[in-house]
């Protein structure tokens, strides 16, 4: 794999039935994400869109999903899906989409933060499409699972998320183990972001 590009000839692997049931995205959407109608979110790293494609569904008509994808194959993936029309396929770095600022009430990040060379221009990216009442949600790999990969060098625990949060300006809101291989992690600017919850790192 090329940093940050998942091999399409492992993209099958994205669909398999008993991954998508183990991460239940539509239940991690809805009630962690808060994603809900007439929201704008923009999924970073959409890959086959089993994220995007539910939550185009949890954004209704009114609402609008932009996934965002480097991979023109990934895209053509979600594109044979026949998705609704509310969801925008975007072929664009995930650094630089070149969306307008401050669109979003929800940003996606899930398993891209520990594929990219500079995760904190991912952040920085999507705080400058986040509204200012916005989440930022995470999903990364457990770095204390067992399995090979992706390689333990380059997953990133809550403590390494929360703190490329604090430096770009971003409160740890909320975290939770979401299956035996992955973690959740919510969070909001700071200026937004009231009562944070106490951290307990995984």
């Amino acid at each position: 794999m090329d940093e940050g590009i998942f091999d399409i000839k492992e993209a099958h692997k994205l669909d398999n039935p008993r991954r998508i049931r183990d991460l239940r995205p539509q239940e991690l959407l809805k009630d962690v994400a808060g994603v809900t109608n007439g929201n704008t979110c923009v999924d970073f790293g959409s890959g086959t869109g089993i994220f995007a494609l539910p939550m185009a569904e949890l954004v209704g008509a009114e609402g609008r999903v932009y996934a965002v994808d480097n991979s023109v194959e990934m895209l053509a993936h979600i594109r044979a899906k026949n998705p609704p029309t509310n969801l925008m396929l975007l072929h664009s770095d995930a650094e630089r989409t070149g969306l307008n600022s401050q669109i979003a009430d929800v940003c996606l990040l899930a398993f891209i933060l520990h594929e990219v060379k500079e995760p904190a221009k991912l952040i920085s990216e999507a705080i400058r499409l986040l509204k200012p009442e916005g989440r930022i949600i995470v999903v990364e790999w457990n770095p204390n699972f067992d399995s090979p990969r992706p390689p333990q060098k380059k997953r990133l625990s809550i403590r390494q998320v929360d703190q490329l949060f604090e430096q770009s300006g971003l409160t740890l809101v909320s975290h939770m183990s979401w299956t035996k291989k992955h973690y959740v992690a919510v969070g909001k600017l700071k200026i937004a972001a009231t009562g944070p919850e106490p951290i307990s790192y995984l």
